[in-house]
């Protein structure tokens, strides 16, 4: 059979410098007592890019030197000397890692005003420090920006940053629409997510939804009634309307303390932002999740190098893939008003001939060289399936190897995709039609 060896290139926003090359995988809290062993772990369960979110100035410096040791790259954040993060400050009374250069925020007449912005222009400084190290891919503008004030210092620190320096990764994440201000009531959160993209123009399109101890989940309904997928619909829209890669945030740790936390639920969130086209997956994040505080392994490690492992065997394709569609069975949503408009039918898959199986969902990709996939989610996380999707006619099915990202014939001639997922697992298969003459496909990173 034909081996075909294709081009892939590298992707970013057309109005921006930075590119991406490489299907990315990163931690976001990577900080603790011993710097080195945190570090050390992101690079041994297979991460390939530190955030450093909430980190101490101590730790960011420390971190830049590690990362260079350990072969990772480091977006880095250093908040008393740029960017911010939430709505959140020192002086206001609210708690936490951040500082005074963050947006003071007071109600005036029912409106929000900016009182003081500090230090922002320091980024030039960090950069012109920062540039000899090459594990520095990026700086960490700012973590989720609520209000157009502060979206607009965004652009500002990001057109800085880009001026200084081309190749880095200005880097800014948006909000899910559980955030407090613009949620999917009237539809106001595709409108904040339009306003991110269109103000701050960011190199990608970044943004985070952690739904495990949230109220629509439990045992019984699981994910079925989470807003997540709605999310994924319209920030996946507004990234592709904006030519920005997507990349996506999820849940890599029990973070509401729910007593049931388990990893398919972490898988199960992984494959859904690739199901949706995400070029980065960004795990949220290491402490009390892959090791603790003292930098100690817990049992999560295991299955997250495993993880891992598989998206960096298929990193390729999935850089070389676009979604086109993503369809749902019939469980997904069913009463959420927002999901009308977001929800497509089957009738437009390429392949799918009939409704989906209870608690599935597939995504539909294409290349630029008019080949077709589809990825196959069990979204339950809790119970195994074997799985039959009714097909339009006779294809060949190849399975995309998460061993070693090649692509192996499951089927020559069959109108049913038949197999069996894993609790919250996915699989990535290439179609064809059945007459034609059999190839694999290979992708290869040209610049």
């Amino acid at each position: 059979m034909e081996h075909r060896i294709l081009s892939r290139y590298p992707l970013g926003n057309p109005r921006r410098k930075w590119r991406q090359d490489n299907f990315v995988l990163s931690q976001f809290e990577a900080y603790g007592d011993n710097m080195r062993k945190c570090v050390k772990a992101c690079a041994d369960v297979g991460f390939d890019t530190v955030e450093l979110g909430w980190a101490s100035d101590e730790q960011a410096d420390a971190a830049v030197q590690l990362c260079q040791q350990f072969g990772i790259k480091l977006i880095y954040q250093n908040m008393s000397r740029f960017g911010g993060a939430w709505d959140r400050d020192t002086v206001s009374g609210n708690h936490g890692p951040f500082y005074s250069n963050i947006y003071k925020r007071q109600i005036e007449s029912g409106a929000w005003k900016e009182e003081s912005f500090k230090g922002e222009t320091d980024i030039r400084k960090v950069i012109a420090e920062k540039r000899k190290w090459s594990s520095v891919e990026g700086y960490y503008i700012w973590d989720e920006p609520f209000f157009e004030e502060q979206m607009q210092v965004c652009r500002k620190l990001t057109d800085e940053c880009e001026e200084e320096d081309p190749t880095a990764l200005a880097f800014t994440v948006a909000n899910p629409s559980y955030n407090p201000y613009f949620t999917w009531k009237d539809n106001e959160y595709p409108a904040y997510i339009e306003r991110y993209a269109s103000i701050i123009d960011p190199p990608i399109l970044s943004f985070d939804y952690y739904p495990i101890g949230t109220k629509p989940v439990n045992e019984t309904v699981q994910l079925d009634e989470s807003p997540m997928w709605c999310d994924l619909y319209a920030v996946k829209r507004i990234a592709d309307a904006h030519e920005m890669p997507l990349w996506f945030y999820y849940q890599g740790v029990n973070l509401r303390h729910v007593p049931f936390f388990t990893f398919p639920m972490i898988r199960l969130c992984m494959y859904a932002g690739a199901m949706y086209g995400a070029k980065a997956l960004q795990h949220y994040c290491l402490t009390d999740a892959i090791m603790d505080r003292d930098g100690n392994r817990l049992p999560f490690f295991e299955p997250q190098k495993k993880i891992n492992a598989e998206f960096k065997a298929l990193g390729d394709t999935l850089m070389a893939i676009e979604c086109r569609h993503v369809f749902h069975d019939a469980s997904c949503l069913p009463s959420f008003e927002p999901m009308k408009e977001y929800n497509e039918d089957i009738a437009d898959s390429a392949f799918l001939a009939s409704a989906l199986p209870y608690r599935t969902s597939v995504g539909e990709f294409e290349d630029a060289y008019a080949n077709r996939y589809l990825m196959v989610l069990n979204r339950d996380y809790i119970n195994a399936k074997s799985l039959e999707l009714k097909l339009n006619g006779s294809y060949r099915v190849y399975e995309v190897s998460r061993d070693d990202g090649m692509q192996y014939v499951k089927d020559n001639s069959t109108d049913i995709l038949s197999l069996y997922l894993e609790a919250g697992d996915a699989a990535l298969f290439r179609l064809q039609p059945a007459d034609e003459e059999g190839f694999t496909v290979e992708y290869r990173l040209e610049k």
